[in-house]
């Protein structure tokens, strides 16, 4: 995960040859044998097989794509089947940056759409943060109405939720969903707070966001005491003498 081809491949010839040198060694050993064994007539041993190479980095990269190919329509069904009653929708720079080759320059912000459990439902590369996610957010509103899906109940953001009189431009960028409440995400809402105090390179920033966090959230009581005694019952069959809620906590 993360690595690039060309580690890939590297790693995958290091493997191959520590397990060749293995099976040649256990070759080699098994011949000693009969060397030893004086009553024997001479032996002629055959040598080991030779070091299979492994492809380039090309090659992975060309069976990968026709992996991907061939599970095209699987990916693409399983994207768009993707909803939630709660969204959240951001936009970052850093993607942009790194691309490279004929696409560098041509796109400055990578927006996502996610769900209350993680999942993506859509990622779009634009020229501007503004105009440029009207047709996602038409491609969004069409998918949930040809699904026959229920529309979210509220869309977290990272900027443009708050206006005194009349309606956003994100509100009316999905005018489709009339009841859908848009909201400013609480992670910026921390970090807007956090600007009045100190930069994030502080050595306390860290420090400070994680308190600041525990003033605003609070754990659920049903699955917390779920979790406590599942883990209790894993430690009492992995030997443990039971245990005091806070050293159970602290597993």
């Amino acid at each position: 995960m993360g690595n690039g081809p060309v580690r890939i491949i590297g790693q995958l010839r290091e493997n191959h040859s520590e397990e060749w040198l293995k099976r040649a060694l256990r070759y080699t050993s098994e011949c000693v044998a009969f060397f030893d064994n004086c009553g024997l007539r001479p032996v002629h041993f055959q040598e080991p097989p030779p070091l299979a190479s492994v492809p380039s980095y090309k090659w992975l990269l060309t069976v990968y794509s026709q992996d991907i190919l061939n599970r095209l329509d699987h990916i693409k069904a399983s994207i768009t089947s993707t909803y939630g009653s709660i969204l959240k929708m951001d936009s970052t720079k850093k993607i942009t940056k790194k691309l490279s080759g004929p696409a560098k320059g041509t796109a400055q912000w990578l927006t996502s759409v996610g769900n209350e459990i993680g999942q993506v439902l859509m990622s779009v590369l634009t020229a501007n943060e503004g105009a440029g996610l009207d047709l996602m957010a038409a491609g969004l509103m069409e998918r949930y109405r040809s699904a026959g899906v229920d529309p979210p109940t509220v869309i977290y953001v990272d900027c443009d939720c708050c206006k005194t009189v009349g309606e956003t431009k994100l509100k009316r960028r999905f005018s489709g969903w009339t009841n859908v409440i848009v909201r400013l995400d609480i992670w910026h809402f921390m970090r807007r707070l956090a600007v009045g105090c100190t930069t994030d390179a502080h050595q306390l920033y860290p420090t400070f966001m994680a308190r600041l966090s525990s003033c605003i959230f609070e754990w659920d009581a049903g699955d917390l005491t779920l979790l406590r005694r599942t883990k209790m019952e894993q430690l009492i069959q992995q030997g443990w003498p039971t245990l005091m809620e806070a050293e159970l906590d602290h597993h």
